[in-house]
């Protein structure tokens, strides 16, 4: 049976966006939300300074997700949900149980791509799976969002309405990151993101809305690792 055309790609540009919003998780200093509830509410300068601090000490995390992926040009929207987690440097483990089972895992060096319903399974090399850097830089620990997005907070109606959430419009500041618009709703009372919106250059989008939220759990990396089941087929990635 040949493998159904499903891109790695459009599915670990999603796992990135997820993985910059969860570091807005669990875990902020209590002295910093103190600071935050006697203010009206912080600037984007105060949430981003949050973020990368909140960022470089996440060691590991994960949660529950759901996500909806808008094809702009077809008009067609795909949903599904299941489990993430990320363990540095560079692990990642993003299981889909909806709408049909499905599992990309990586120990940092090879990407696994398996589909038990095809029973199929490919492996490739991580770095190649990628069009950008900011993926990986952000897996090894890189946090430094003013460097690579210009962001500014989004206005409209509903945020003005609720003091205790803001939206983060984060912009890639080069064309090559493969990321159009990046929007992150986060919880000012906890710090948490309760839903991240992709946008890519044609103007599709995904959004991932996360619960069950952990961080620095003490992950195993066994976790990470992945051995083809018997009676799976394992297929070599597409020549280059």
């Amino acid at each position: 049976m040949a493998p159904r055309d499903r891109s790695r790609r459009r599915v670990w540009l999603p796992v990135c966006a997820l993985a910059w919003g969860l570091v807005l998780g669990p875990g902020v200093p209590p002295g910093l939300l103190a600071a935050a509830a006697a203010k009206a509410g912080p600037d984007v300068d105060e949430v981003v300074a949050k973020v990368e601090v909140i960022c470089a000490k996440t060691q590991d995390l994960s949660a529950r997700f759901r996500q909806t992926v808008t094809n702009r040009s077809l008009g067609a929207v795909r949903e599904g949900g299941g489990s993430f987690m990320l363990k540095r440097p560079g692990k990642v483990r993003w299981e889909y149980e909806t709408p049909e089972p499905r599992l990309f895992v990586t120990d940092g060096k090879t990407l696994w791509d398996y589909s038990p319903v095809d029973k199929q399974a490919r492996a490739q090399a991580l770095d190649e799976v990628f069009s950008s850097r900011l993926p990986l830089a952000f897996l090894a620990g890189d946090c430094q969002l003013r460097r690579d997005f210009a962001i500014t907070a989004v206005e409209h109606a509903g945020t003005r309405a609720s003091p205790s959430s803001k939206v983060l419009d984060l912009r890639p500041l080069r064309a090559d990151a493969g990321i159009a618009r990046m929007l992150l709703e986060v919880n000012l009372q906890g710090y948490t993101v309760e839903k991240t919106t992709l946008f890519d250059a044609a103007g599709n989008t995904t959004v991932i809305a996360l619960t069950d939220l952990k961080l620095n759990s003490g992950l195993s990396d066994q976790q990470f690792q992945f051995t083809p089941p018997a009676g799976v087929t394992v297929v070599p990635p597409p020549s280059r």
